[in-house]
Order: structure tokens, then C-alpha cells, then sequence
């Protein structure tokens, strides 16, 4: 039985590679982390020669990652709505740290709900 690949490995996929485990994997656990990869990819512009950059497409991806509750993906689209909304909203930024936090311990976000907390 072969072993599904790690995010680590779904990084470095091209963008047919990664829509087509998307499309025969559904909402499976890969094709979410599938999902959440191709959004980061598209959005960061890392590996421009296997995911071209676009911001629009990648967050439409990283959306339906958090849809399914990926965490990373929560995570993700957290800190990209702090340094990109044009009206972020405190409340769900915080809503969701608070829950990156409880599912997954992630220190960034701690220190982030705590930045938060001594600014009021």
C-alpha cells in the first residue's frame, strides 16, 4: 500500500499535479491539504515554474481548504486577512488564532493572541 505524500512533498508538485489529487481525492484529508498547498503556491509565487503566482485563484483555494478545517489553511488565510484586508475584522482574527491555537498549539499564533491581548 503506497503511502500518501506529505505537505512537504505536495509543495514541490506542479499545479496539474496538485488539481488533479484535488479532483480524485476530494474532500479526503490529501485533497485538502492538496488544496491548501495550491493556494499557498499560487498566493506566494514560490514555485513560480510548477504554480504560476496568482493571489485571486490561491485564495479561493485556501478558502476551501479552511472550509473543510484545515488548520494550516485557517492559519494561513488568518494572517494574510491581518496584512492584506482592507477592513480586517478583530474578531474573527481573533476567533480564529483561538482556534488555530486549541487544534494545533502553533507558537505564532499564541504569540500573535497575546500581541493582541496587551494592545487592548
Amino acid at each position: 500500500m503506497a503511502t500518501s505524500p506529505t505537505l512537504a512533498q505536495l509543495e514541490i508538485m506542479t499545479e496539474a499535479d496538485l488539481e488533479s489529487i484535488i479532483l480524485t481525492e476530494g474532500t479526503s484529508k490529501l485533497g485538502v491539504d492538496a488544496r491548501y498547498i495550491l493556494g499557498k503556491n499560487y498566493i506566494e509565487g514560490s514555485f513560480p515554474e510548477k504554480v504560476p503566482r496568482n493571489e485571486k485563484k490561491g485564495i479561493s483555494w485556501i478558502r476551501e481548504a479552511v472550509s473543510q478545517d484545515h488548520i494550516a489553511a485557517l492559519e494561513f488565510k488568518t494572517y494574510y486577512d491581518i496584512r492584506f484586508e482592507k477592513h480586517p475584522s478583530i474578531e474573527k482574527i481573533l476567533k480564529s488564532l483561538e482556534k488555530v491555537v486549541e487544534k494545533s498549539n502553533s507558537s505564532r499564533a499564541c504569540a500573535s493572541l497575546a500581541e493582541f491581548c496587551h494592545a487592548k
